[in-house]
């Protein structure tokens, strides 16, 4: 097993919460992005997929 954790670059804009939940997301989004095979999909977002892509599910 490996452990990676990440240091945030700056402390969380507090300008509402709609800014601060996007930058949440980013940086969840950076976590998924370094191992999208192991992030537990829970529900099927991406059900339509592009032709020629293959399913995510």
């Amino acid at each position: 097993y490996e452990l990676i954790s990440l240091t945030p670059e700056r402390t969380p804009p507090l300008a509402s919460a709609e800014v601060t939940a996007a930058w949440m997301n980013q940086i969840i989004e950076q976590c998924i992005l370094m191992a999208p095979e192991q992030y537990m999909w829970l529900h099927r977002r991406f059900k339509t997929r592009p032709e020629g892509v293959p399913p995510r599910y």
